[in-house]
C-alpha cells in the first residue's frame, strides 16, 4: 500500500510537470510582449520545483547531521561509562555487590527507528549501529542477571567468578570498547565534528 506522503509527492511533481510542459508550449507559440507571461510562469514553476526538492534535500540534511551528533555523543558517553568504575576496574580489584551503569541506546534507537539515515550513503553504519545495539541490549541484560545473582548469593566465589567473567580477555568488556571505537572511528562520525575522547581521558574527568 502507497503511503499518503508518497501520494502527496507524486501528484506534487505531477502536476508541476503538467504546468511547466503547458508553460512551454504557450512559450513557443507566442509572440511579442505577450511570450513575456508563459516565460514567467515557466520561471516560477522551475523555482518552485527546485526550492522543494532543495528544501527535502536540506531538512534531510540537517535531520542526518543531527542523528550523528546525538549518535557520537552518546557513544562517547557509553565510552566513557566503560572506562569509569566499576568496568575499568583490574580483575584484581576485590568483587563486592553493586549496581552496574547500563548503556545508553536512545539515540541508536532513534536514528535506526526512524530511517534518518541514508540508505546508501550510512549503510556500512547502519549495520554496525545494529550490531552495538544487539550487544548492548545483551550486554545490559547480563548485568541485570549478574545483580540478581550477586544479590541473592552470598559467596564471594559467585562474585569473583562475576567480575572475572566481565573483565577477562575477550570479554564482554572487550568486546564493547573495541566496537564502540570502530564506530566511533567510521567515516560518517569521524565527519560529522565530533571530537572522539580517548577513555582514559574521560575516566580522569570522574
Amino acid at each position: 500500500m502507497t503511503a499518503p506522503r508518497t501520494w502527496i509527492m507524486l501528484v506534487t511533481a505531477g502536476s508541476l510537470a503538467v504546468a511547466f510542459v503547458i508553460s512551454a508550449v504557450w512559450w513557443t507559440r507566442s509572440s511579442g510582449t505577450s511570450s513575456f507571461e508563459p516565460a514567467v510562469q515557466i520561471l516560477g514553476l522551475l523555482g518552485g520545483i527546485t526550492g522543494i526538492v532543495a528544501e527535502r534535500w536540506a531538512a534531510g540534511r540537517e535531520r542526518r547531521t543531527e542523528a550523528l551528533q546525538a549518535i557520537g555523543e552518546e557513544l562517547q558517553d557509553n565510552r566513557k561509562t566503560l572506562a569509569s568504575p566499576p568496568f575499568a576496574a583490574g580483575a584484581a580489584q576485590p568483587a563486592r555487590r553493586q549496581v552496574y551503569p547500563r548503556m545508553s541506546l536512545s539515540a541508536v534507537n532513534a536514528a535506526l527507528s526512524s530511517a534518518v539515515l541514508s540508505p546508501r550513503r550510512d549503510e556500512g553504519l547502519a549495520g554496525m549501529l545494529h550490531d552495538w545495539r544487539n550487544e548492548a541490549e545483551i550486554f545490559n541484560h547480563q548485568l541485570s542477571l549478574a545483580e540478581i545473582l550477586a544479590f541473592t548469593n552470598g559467596s564471594d566465589d559467585v562474585l569473583r567468578d562475576l567480575h572475572q567473567g566481565l573483565h577477562s580477555a575477550d570479554g564482554p568488556l572487550e568486546r564493547m570498547q573495541e566496537q564502540l571505537a570502530a564506530l566511533l572511528a567510521s567515516s560518517p562520525l569521524a565527519t560529522a565534528g565530533l571530537r572522539t575522547r580517548d577513555p582514559r581521558e574521560a575516566g580522569s574527568t570522574q
